[in-house]
C-alpha cells in the first residue's frame, strides 16, 4: 500500500462530461480557451466544451469520446502529481497575494494567468492566495488558495455585489489572506494591466455620483441620459459618460473611489479637465497608500514587496507615498502589454530557494520579466527599487527641482528643450523618465552648470545595486530609460489634486511644475 506523508496526498485531474458543472469544468474551459479554443469559462460543460474536448483527443491521439479524463487532462499539461496539503497553521517563507481585479476587458487575461500560478509544479514553503472577479464567470468574486500540481484549489466564495475596485475590497482581500496562509514574509501583487472599466461599470459608478439614470442609444452606440424637461442647466442631450468612456485614462483607473473623486466635481469642464490630465494616476496613489498604511498597521511591519502588475506604476510619486508600508516596490513605467508577469517562472524561481529576501524577489521579477518578452516585438520596462533607501535619492531630486525653478527664471529654453526629448509615458504624456530627463540636462550646453552637476549625481544613484535595485526595458522607446518616471504634464494644466500628493508637499516639483506653467502661459 503506497503511504504518502502525512498533509499530502495523489492528486488526479477529475473526470468530466457533458453536463458537468463547476469549478474543475472552468479550470478545464481555461485550459482550452488558452490554447486557443472558442469556449466559454462559465463552469457549465456543454457543446462547445464537448467539441473542444474532441479536438484535443483526436489531436493527440486519444480515445475521442469527448470525455475529459486523465489522459484529456495529461494533453492540456495537467498531470498527476503529489501536491502540498497547506495546513492552516503552518507558517510558510512567503505568502505571495495577487489582487486580480479582472472584472474588465482582461478577463481572459486573469484566467490564462491563474492556470499560469497552477502550472507550478511545488511550491515548496511558498504560499500563494488570489482574489478574483471575472466577466466571464458571471462577475462572480472569490477569494482563493491556488495549489501546485494541478491539485484543487481552495476556494471562499464572496456574497455579491463585490466591488473590485474598492480599496476596502483590497484589504478585506490582504486580510483574508493573512489569516489563511501565515508566512515570514508577505509580497502583494495588484494586478490591472491594461485592463479597463467597461461602460456599464462607468455608468453606474457615474449614475450612483450625478443622480442621472443612463440608458444606451442601440443604433449609434452613444450613452445617452434618460430624457429631461428642462435643458436650462446647458449640459449637451449626449451624456458626457459617452465622452469619460472613451477616456483611456478614465477607464484605466485602478479604484472607482478614483472615479467618484473626478464624477463629483461640480463643473463639467472641471470633470473633463480632471479627466485628462494626470488626475486619476494622483488620486489612484494617494487610495494606494491607504490600503498600505492598514496593512502595515495589520501585520505590525511593512509590506516586504509590493508587485505592481499594472500599468504606468514605477514612477517616484507612488514610491515616496508608500514608502513608509511597503519595502520593495516593483512596477512597470510603460503601459504592460496583456499577458503581463510569467507567473510560472517567478513562483517556480521563488519556491527553489523561498528564503530569498524581498531585494532578492525584486530582482529576480524584473529578470523574468524582461526574459519572458525577449525575442518579441514588444515595449517593455519593468523596475524594482528599496523603498527604504528612498531618502538619499530624493534629496538630489528636491536640489533637481530647485534648480529647475532657477532654470525656468533664467533660460527657460533649455527646460523647454528637455521636456520634450525626454521620453514620456501615460495616456497623455503626463509622465517622464526621469533618466533621459536627467540626459538630456546634462547634454544640453545651455543648462545652468549647478543643474547639469546635479542631474547627473541623480544619473549615478539612479544605477541598479542602491535604491534601483533592478530594471530592465527592452524596445526603441524606451532604450534610455531608467526605470522610473515622475509628473510633469506637457500641458499647462497641473492637476488640483497633485499637491495632495506627499513628493508634493515634502519637495519643491509641484512649486518648479507651477512655475513652468506660469511662465509658458500667453499674456495679452
Amino acid at each position: 500500500m503506497l503511504q504518502l506523508p502525512l498533509g499530502r496526498r495523489l492528486m488526479a485531474g477529475p473526470t468530466l462530461r457533458l453536463g458537468s458543472r463547476g469549478e474543475d469544468v472552468r479550470r478545464l474551459q481555461e485550459l482550452l480557451r488558452a490554447r486557443g479554443y472558442r469556449v466559454r469559462a462559465d463552469g457549465y460543460f456543454g457543446g462547445s466544451t464537448y467539441g473542444a474536448v474532441l479536438s484535443v483527443q483526436q489531436r493527440e491521439g486519444l480515445p475521442a469520446d469527448g470525455v475529459a479524463g486523465p489522459g484529456t487532462w495529461r494533453a492540456l499539461g495537467q498531470t498527476q502529481s503529489v501536491a502540498d496539503e497547506p495546513r492552516s497553521d503552518e507558517q510558510a517563507e512567503w505568502n505571495v497575494m495577487i489582487y486580480m481585479a479582472g472584472n474588465n476587458n482582461l478577463s481572459d487575461a486573469a484566467g490564462r494567468d491563474l492556470e499560469e500560478l497552477r502550472a507550478v509544479q511545488s511550491f515548496n514553503g511558498v504560499r500563494v492566495t488570489c482574489f478574483v472577479k471575472r466577466q466571464d464567470a458571471g462577475g462572480r468574486a472569490q477569494h482563493m488558495e491556488i495549489r501546485a500540481g494541478g491539485a484543487p484549489d481552495l476556494i471562499d466564495e464572496l456574497h455579491p455585489p463585490v466591488d473590485s475596485g474598492h480599496p476596502q475590497t483590497l484589504l478585506d482581500f490582504v486580510r483574508w489572506s493573512v489569516r489563511r496562509a501565515p508566512a515570514r514574509r508577505h509580497a502583494l501583487v495588484i494586478w490591472n494591466h491594461g485592463g479597463g472599466w467597461t461602460p456599464d461599470d462607468l455608468d453606474q459608478i457615474y449614475t450612483q455620483v450625478r443622480g442621472r439614470a443612463v440608458r444606451r442609444d442601440v443604433e449609434s452606440g452613444y450613452v445617452r441620459r434618460a430624457p429631461r424637461a428642462n435643458m436650462a442647466d446647458g449640459e449637451p442631450a449626449f451624456s458626457e459618460l459617452s465622452r469619460l468612456t472613451e477616456s483611456q485614462e478614465i477607464t484605466k483607473a485602478v479604484f472607482t473611489t478614483s472615479l467618484t473623486e473626478v464624477l463629483r466635481l461640480p463643473n463639467g469642464q472641471d470633470r473633463a479637465i480632471a479627466s485628462d490630465d494626470g488626475t486619476l494616476h494622483s488620486l489612484d496613489t494617494i487610495e494606494l497608500c491607504n490600503v498600505m498604511r492598514a496593512v502595515h498597521q495589520d501585520l505590525g511591519r511593512p509590506l516586504d514587496l509590493l508587485g505592481m502588475d499594472a500599468c504606468l506604476m514605477s514612477n517616484l510619486e507612488v514610491c515616496y507615498e508608500i514608502r513608509e508600508h511597503a519595502a520593495v516596490v516593483v512596477g512597470s513605467e510603460e503601459l504592460e502589454p496583456n499577458e503581463g508577469w510569467p507567473y510560472t517562472e517567478i513562483l517556480s524561481a521563488l519556491a527553489a530557494n523561498p528564503r530569498m529576501d524581498a531585494r532578492e524577489l525584486g530582482h529576480l521579477v524584473v529578470e523574468e520579466y524582461l526574459r519572458s518578452y525577449r525575442g518579441t516585438h514588444q515595449t517593455v520596462t519593468q523596475c524594482a527599487v528599496d523603498a527604504t533607501r528612498i531618502e538619499e535619492f530624493m534629496r538630489e531630486f528636491q536640489t533637481l527641482a530647485e534648480c529647475m525653478r532657477r532654470q525656468v527664471q533664467g533660460n527657460r529654453s533649455v527646460v523647454d528643450s528637455v521636456q520634450s526629448v525626454a521620453t514620456r509615458f501615460h495616456i497623455d504624456r503626463s509622465l517622464t523618465d526621469l533618466r533621459t530627463l536627467c540626459l538630456a540636462l546634462v547634454a544640453d550646453s545651455r543648462t545652468d552648470p549647478t543643474l547639469a552637476s546635479v542631474a547627473d549625481k541623480l544619473l549615478a544613484i539612479h544605477g541598479p545595486g542602491g535604491f534601483v535595485i533592478n530594471e530592465g526595458h527592452q524596445g526603441e522607446k524606451v532604450e534610455e530609460c531608467g526605470g522610473l518616471s515622475a509628473y510633469f504634464p506637457m500641458e499647462r494644466t497641473i492637476s488640483r489634486y497633485y499637491a495632495d500628493l506627499q513628493l508634493a508637499q515634502h519637495s519643491e516639483w509641484d512649486e518648479f511644475l507651477r512655475d513652468y506653467a506660469k511662465a509658458r502661459t500667453i499674456r495679452r
